[in-house]
């Protein structure tokens, strides 16, 4: 039997291994920080028969409950790519379970609307409330082959050409890729700088409450999932770079930057390039360019998984309605 138990703090959590990172303590224990007000948040833990199977963390916004994470920030800005509870494989067999003692939960304690945002189409959560959903974006992605063979023959035939094309004319200077897996406070300001450079709209994204929200994802220490930072070189000064959520099978691109003086090069477009052939050279089974339609992640071969909203008034009526089967 599935049971919720209200938990007095964030920290009274487990953690886990996440499937996402945005899910991941590490991850929500920082939005906290930097965005929320304790007081607002309802932390529950999922149990089935007294085993510990999951957890949701939600935020009050006035008459309504969302996923952490999923408000908008500094001057709007959402920060955040996938949004859902985090269930354990056995707390997934009780999932729809989980989901009616959450709702249930929810009207005791007199939350008028639930907000489900950027759930993704393969998510469990969409199955259980599709019915309600609407689509909000989508997220590029892609499944890595075993080779960077296969994946240039997977591209489009002209973005295949203009791919080996950039390439050779990056060949005729000198350049090279590092990854960081330990980023220093050095590496962080060089991401800072090609961030803020790439342009006005990124500049003005970056605020210094944004930049130590940053800093804290990059250098606090992960169970499951490593924050690294990857840079493209030319003539040994860095010309682009990319913040990741990289795992032994995943790379989730976070946040970029580059330096527009360098766009003959597609430095930008390049870095990806790269650290998709390292992902694959690593094994590595997806590249996942997050959120967003952005040119450059389709001209690499990204294909787009759905993100939806979710609004689940929470009338006496709507548990029953919404879950029935």
């Amino acid at each position: 039997m599935i049971s919720i138990k209200l938990e007095e703090s964030i920290e009274n959590l487990i953690e886990h291994t996440g499937e996402l990172p945005f899910q991941s303590l590490w991850y929500q224990k920082t939005f906290v920080k930097h965005f929320c007000k304790r007081e607002n948040l309802i932390n529950l833990s999922f149990y089935n028969d007294g085993t510990y199977v999951g957890y949701g963390i939600f935020e009050r916004l006035d008459n309504k409950v969302v996923l952490l994470g999923m408000k908008p920030v500094e001057n709007g800005q959402e920060v955040t790519d996938y949004g859902d509870i985090y269930v354990s494989d056995e707390g997934k067999i009780h999932h729809r379970e989980i989901w009616r003692k959450l709702i249930h939960w929810f009207q005791e304690n007199k939350i008028e609307l639930l907000q489900l945002d950027y759930v993704r189409e393969d998510a469990l959560t969409f199955n259980l409330f599709k019915d309600k959903a609407v689509q909000a974006t989508v997220a590029p992605y892609i499944v890595l082959p075993i080779s960077w063979d296969e994946y240039l023959d997977s591209l489009d035939r002209v973005d295949r050409k203009e791919l080996k094309r950039k390439i050779r004319r990056l060949e005729t200077v000198s350049y090279n890729l590092t990854c960081i897996e330990q980023p220093s406070m050095n590496n962080f300001e060089e991401f800072i700088r090609l961030h803020k450079l790439s342009s006005g709209k990124k500049n003005e994204f970056m605020t210094e409450t944004m930049k130590n929200f940053f800093w804290d994802l990059a250098s606090t220490e992960q169970k499951d999932w490593k924050t690294t930072i990857s840079f493209l070189k030319i003539e040994n000064k860095n010309v682009s770079a990319v913040m990741s959520f990289e795992n032994g099978s995943s790379i989730l691109a976070y946040n970029s930057g580059y330096d527009p003086s360098m766009n003959y090069y597609s430095v930008g477009l390049l870095l990806h390039a790269f650290k998709i052939k390292e992902a694959i050279a690593k094994g590595k089974t997806s590249y996942d360019f997050l959120r967003g339609t952005e040119r450059y992640k389709y001209d690499l071969g990204g294909n787009d998984i759905r993100l939806f909203k979710i609004e689940i008034p929470l009338s006496r009526t709507t548990m029953a309605e919404n879950l029935k089967q």
